[in-house]
């Protein structure tokens, strides 16, 4: 398998990694399907997939416009013929970093109000368990705390996995606002 994303402690795997990586193997039978069509008198089949080739990085190279990992190469503005590992991984903070600065001009959501409204009732500067707040998970923590409403504590036993949250002067009131 490719290499899992990390977020926090979770481990993710890109849907179009996965399928890219997968598309590399032969399907079950193919080899035997292609050598019995091969002798027929219309001649060979062309293979089920096309050779998956990689760039310089390791990163598979997609032309096809429609395919999920094409579209994501283009929305990071990465070439995979081109760019490397180091590429992406700066690329990809550039997005990040580019989603959590958009995300103080948008409207709270539905989570982000109730688990706001939960840290509310216990005040402003006060150390929240995690397992209190309720439906916060981590896109609602890191939009909570991209707004500057919330702070975060880690784990002592796991680092990077959050275990408590501490409301701010801002996150109040933005409580009461909404």
């Amino acid at each position: 398998m490719p290499p899992p994303r990390q977020w926090h402690s979770r481990k993710l795997w890109l849907v179009s990694e996965v399928e890219a990586y997968l598309n590399e193997w032969p399907s079950e039978g193919q080899r035997q399907h292609h050598e019995a069509f091969s002798n027929r008198s219309f001649g060979e089949i062309e293979p089920s997939h096309s050779e998956v080739v990689n760039g310089p990085g390791g990163y598979p190279i997609v032309t096809d416009p429609t395919h999920p990992l094409k579209r994501h190469y283009d929305q990071l503005g990465f070439d995979p013929a081109t760019m490397g590992e180091t590429e992406m991984m700066q690329l990809r903070q550039e997005a990040e970093d580019r989603w959590r600065a958009s995300i103080p001009g948008t409207p709270l959501g539905k989570r982000e109000k109730k688990a706001l409204a939960q840290l509310a009732s216990h005040g402003s500067g006060v150390l929240v368990h995690r397992s209190e707040i309720k439906d916060c998970g981590s896109d609602t923590e890191e939009r909570l705390k991209a707004r500057g409403f919330i702070e975060t504590r880690d784990h002592t036993k796991f680092p990077g996995q959050t275990e408590s949250y501490i409301l701010t002067a801002a996150g109040l009131e933005a409580s009461e606002n909404s």
